[in-house]
């Protein structure tokens, strides 16, 4: 099969950039769906080791994923605007309410968290710290985890794959749904490969059981597949992320 990465450009900012431009005609182009504005933002998360009094300092820093314009008419533009660093985001609390999480979860999340392996969505609201104070500290209300199946580096858009439904008898077929994270867009495509995300065989298992039923959150990049009746679309994951905590 014929991998289509876009990776030959280089392996820095523009990568991101590069690899979310080969899916935006692609997405465009075929079904929108609505996004969910009371579910928020998902986020790239890291630790603040910034050495300032709290919470000024010592929070989070939060990066939204698919940030990178859609917009841009030529190469050039491309690339200057790929030259850009990521917009984070200071919070100073992350709420986990909602996600129904006990104390040593939120300790085994937030471990993870440290070691730069965790995606949450959620909603920000932003207060005081007293009532004459006029700087507004930013918390974030988690309504959803991922956390990565392994430290692998995370190449292309940042995608939700789900099963269509749809069986045929032939080849390529529109197995299975990605939608673009952050964003309205959504496509069908016809093959899914994870060997790139180097999965155990029972990280494998579950990777396939999340496809079926909540969906699997992963980075992947497109390439040409080999149906029996012609050529078609497959995506093929660079980096797999799992619901926290996992859903029996």
């Amino acid at each position: 099969m014929k991998f289509l990465f876009r990776w030959s450009i280089t392996r820095s900012l523009k990568i991101g950039l590069f690899s979310l431009l080969a899916f935006s005609p692609w997405l465009v182009a075929q079904d929108v769906i609505s996004p969910a504005p009371n579910e928020g933002s998902t986020y790239v998360v890291k630790p603040d080791y910034r050495k300032c009094a709290f919470p000024m300092c010592g929070g989070w820093f939060l990066t939204p994923v698919n940030q990178f314009s859609q917009q841009l008419e030529d190469d050039d533009t491309a690339y200057e605007h790929s030259l850009l660093p990521p917009k984070s985001i200071y919070v100073a609390y992350i709420d986990y309410r909602r996600l129904g999480l006990t104390d040593e979860q939120v300790r085994e999340l937030e471990a993870r968290i440290h070691n730069e392996q965790v995606l949450l969505r959620g909603l920000l609201s932003r207060h005081s710290i007293t009532p004459q104070d006029s700087a507004r500290l930013a918390t974030l209300h988690a309504n959803g985890a991922w956390v990565s199946a392994n430290k692998r580096d995370a190449y292309g858009p940042y995608l939700r794959i789900s099963s269509t439904g749809i069986v045929c008898i032939t080849t390529p077929c529109p197995y299975y749904k990605a939608e673009l994270i952050n964003t309205a867009y959504a496509t069908v495509f016809d093959e899914l490969n994870l060997e790139k995300a180097e999965l155990d065989r029972e990280q494998t298992s579950r990777a396939w059981q999340a496809v079926a039923s909540e969906g699997l959150v992963i980075t992947g990049v497109k390439y040409e597949s080999e149906g029996m009746t012609g050529p078609g679309t497959g995506i093929a994951a660079t980096k797999v992320f799992f619901s926290y905590p996992e859903k029996k």
